[in-house]
């Protein structure tokens, strides 16, 4: 026998030792794979609660914190009748409950023994938004992400190609296709709560109350805008609808030409191709698909890779940038935490000072010329007076710190309870707060740039922590994405390397969960 042959035995046996192995793997993942479509939930006590018809919000609010009742949800077809899962189970909570002159009348509770229902253990198959819809055929109203992850997808693949020619078709096509999609296929108001857009689409009389001779000036360009669209179209109770449409669409042609103008100037280059695909990735991105609360115009794909080039070499792009971020600021107030983050990244990175105060004043002027150049086409041209009144709602009030506020009978949760930590998580996840440690992994072999983002971030960072959206985190999304420019800012980091680049596409896909999860579930609600 050879000794070839001697080892014949041993290299069948490992052979099938690893086919063994292999099919226990696979035995276990599909063990991992049934369990995780099983969900056990387990619920506090249910009790109904009928409130005195003179019981405002805010102290139905207050009574629920009082007797800990969790996740109320109104009772179909009454006012007054909610259902809620009771925290405190004691015989005294009950008592007071029962007793306070508030409440008219509770169901599932024994009012002898003071007792109510046990929790409730259910076992039921799940799947990401069971608890949001009534079958799993409903999901298919969320493939507005799937276009988004496919263009994404196809753009970080087209970075990979040699020919710049290629690199640069395939961005355009898939650009332009994008922008077809989000016309197409716009979100349906009915779908998501958008903000107060409802209530000013309700009427002619309502829509001209909130937008028609004066100009409010927290968000001046867009609502002048939308306001000369409203007053070309024709005069029938479909013109405030039509209005907010065009207006949706003016958004993602701004999108899709602020994306092609970037990479046009940075000459197709696949950095630039892997930068957009995190661009499109971004659940933000999904605010194109006809959401009707333009906060989100304030973002501009171009500004900061506009900035950052400006600052490494002086150059005219860093009026170019400022003058973006400026006009992101004129089309909604959060665009002046991009122009924050400009001013103090102009004044942080690297050279002397008179270069780096220099650079301060460039961004300054052109900025503000961006910002507030357009009123006198207001005043002089549209004769139209500003107003220094943002309407109720408009000017959200700060987060509290540890007790929660009553604003206009909503709920402004504190951030240190777990209701505002919960809120924090979600709205970190979603506008892309985790790219930031992909970003700094990269800090010895692109310094420049991580220590621009550095720079620029911590308005970011201060204003999604502290400025309360008015309709909740879900209802608000439009404010949560526009107060995190920074987004991009760590997305032109990550994208210097390909590795990155996929770690970073990673948390953005997971983010789409966050994002539906925040916008459908009533739970993030005011």
């Amino acid at each position: 026998m050879t000794q070839h042959q001697e080892h014949m035995p041993f290299i069948k046996g490992g052979a099938g030792l690893r086919r063994r192995t292999w099919a226990c793997v696979a035995l276990g993942g599909g063990l991992v794979a049934i369990l995780t479509l099983v969900q056990v939930t387990i619920t506090d006590p249910r009790v109904h609660v009928r409130w005195h018809e003179g019981v405002s919000p805010a102290d139905r609010a207050a009574l629920e914190r009082r007797y800990d009742l969790r996740n109320g949800i109104p009772v179909e077809g009454t006012a007054t009748t909610w259902r809620y899962g009771l925290g405190e189970l004691s015989p005294e909570n009950i008592r007071a409950l029962i007793q306070d002159p508030a409440v008219d009348d509770t169901e599932y509770i024994d009012r002898g023994a003071l007792t109510s229902e046990g929790r409730d253990l259910r076992v039921t198959s799940w799947y990401p938004f069971s608890d949001l819809f009534d079958r799993p055929s409903q999901l298919l109203q969320l493939h507005r992400s799937l276009w988004l992850l496919l263009a994404g997808g196809v753009l970080l693949w087209a970075a990979r190609a040699s020919s710049g020619l290629r690199r640069r078709n395939m961005t355009v096509a898939t650009l332009l296709l994008v922008g077809v999609m989000t016309v197409a296929l716009p979100l349906d108001p009915s779908f998501v709560t958008m903000g107060g857009s409802d209530d000013h689409a309700r009427s002619r009389e309502a829509f001209e109350g909130w937008f028609g001779g004066r100009v409010r000036f927290e968000k001046h360009l867009s609502q002048v805008i939308l306001l000369q669209v409203y007053l070309r179209a024709d005069p029938t109770d479909a013109a405030p609808e039509r209005a907010l449409i065009a207006m949706s669409r003016v958004a993602t042609a701004w999108f899709v030409l602020s994306a092609l103008a970037i990479g046009f100037l940075e000459c197709w280059s696949a950095l630039v191709l892997r930068y957009i695909g995190l661009a499109l990735l971004a659940p933000s991105a999904l605010l194109y698909f006809g959401w009707r609360e333009f906060g989100y115009l304030s973002l501009n794909v171009a500004a900061f890779p506009l900035l950052v080039r400006g600052l490494r070499d002086g150059g005219a792009r860093l009026e170019a940038g400022s003058a973006v971020a400026g006009l992101g600021a004129a089309l909604h107030g959060s665009g002046l935490v991009s122009l924050a983050g400009a001013w103090i990244a102009a004044l942080g990175t690297s050279g002397r000072l008179g270069d780096r105060v220099g650079r301060v004043l460039r961004v300054t002027a052109w900025g503000t010329a961006a910002y507030l150049g357009w009123i006198a086409i207001y005043v002089i041209v549209l004769k139209l007076p500003i107003s220094p009144d943002p309407g109720p709602g408009a000017m959200s009030p700060w987060r509290p710190w540890s007790v929660d506020e009553i604003h206009e009978g909503r709920v402004s949760a504190a951030i240190l309870s777990a209701t505002g930590a919960r809120d924090l998580l979600m709205t970190a996840w979603v506008v892309g707060a985790p790219l930031l440690a992909v970003a700094a992994s990269l800090w010895r072999r692109y310094a420049h740039e991580v220590r621009t983002v550095l720079w620029y971030l911590p308005p970011s960072i201060l204003f999604v922590i502290f400025r309360w959206p008015f309709d909740g985190v879900g209802g608000g999304m439009d404010l949560v994405v526009a107060g995190f420019p920074a987004l991009y800012a760590l997305a032109w980091v990550c994208a210097h390397d390909s590795k990155r680049t996929n770690i970073a596409a990673t948390l953005l896909v997971s983010a789409h969960y966050a994002f539906w999860r925040v916008v459908l579930d009533e739970r993030f609600e005011p």
